[in-house]
């Protein structure tokens, strides 16, 4: 590595002191830095968003940076990749046209008193399962969902018939239940089922405002969230902003 003079290229706190630097080493020192801060930025959603939406500045976000993961660079480089960041805003983009596909679609509802049961998987278990599809009356709007996994499966049912679904299983085979769950079915459009980021933008907007999400499914063009009942208001009025045009 050159230097210009005699002297370490890094200060006492650890910083590289351009000084010591040619210009064709500090050019792939700042590409690196501007992907580093790009990548702290886009994995955190709430300074993603708020740089966004101007709630904090470029100068508090880079001292956030700085301290929190350590950043060997000064602060003006630092400020200068959010700064950069900010007019090309690549994962934004990305944000935004999902959202506009997702105010697109053609319906939104709930459902209510909903009970999950989770079941150990095994032959049997499977054999069994024929016998709640038999349960469950379809005419009358009822609901059987089945998620299967590697070790278990799950039956999403009407709360109603859950006593009577419970007891086709032996005792040992049923590893939990719980009851008080709502479903909000969104019925996406065309465009929504080939638009990258849709669960995404619906997931993170759940998340930033601190609603759990009990279980997520989709049998497209259908994209199911099941969360508690106690959240499903604000769950319900959270995506129906984002899935209805703004006027």
């Amino acid at each position: 590595m050159r230097r210009r003079n005699k002297g370490s290229i890094l200060k006492s706190d650890g910083i590289i002191d351009t000084k010591y630097l040619n210009d064709d080493l500090i050019r792939p020192i700042m590409t690196s830095l501007t992907k580093q801060v790009w990548t702290l930025i886009e994995q955190d959603v709430i300074a993603r968003r708020a740089l966004e939406q101007g709630i904090v500045s470029i100068k508090s976000l880079a001292v956030h940076l700085l301290k929190t993961h350590k950043l060997q660079a000064s602060a003006d480089a630092v400020i200068s990749a959010i700064r950069r960041y900010k007019q090309e805003l690549p994962l934004e983009r990305r944000f935004e046209q999902a959202r506009k596909v997702l105010s697109q679609s053609q319906a939104i509802r709930i459902t209510t008193h909903i009970a999950e049961i989770t079941l150990e998987k095994s032959r049997q278990t499977q054999q069994l399962l024929q016998q709640a599809f038999t349960m469950v009356n379809y005419d009358k709007g009822e609901i059987l969902l089945v998620i299967a996994g590697e070790q278990t499966i799950k039956l999403i049912i009407n709360q109603t018939n859950m006593t009577k679904i419970r007891e086709i299983f032996q005792k040992k085979a049923v590893l939990d239940t719980q009851e008080d769950i709502a479903e909000v079915n969104i019925l996406l459009s065309d465009e929504a089922v080939k638009t990258p980021g849709i669960l995404s933008v619906l997931c993170t907007e759940l998340m930033v405002h601190d609603i759990n999400i009990v279980e997520t499914m989709s049998c497209v063009p259908e994209m199911l969230f099941f969360v508690r009942e106690e959240d499903v208001v604000k769950t319900y009025e959270l995506l129906f902003r984002m899935c209805t045009p703004q006027r």
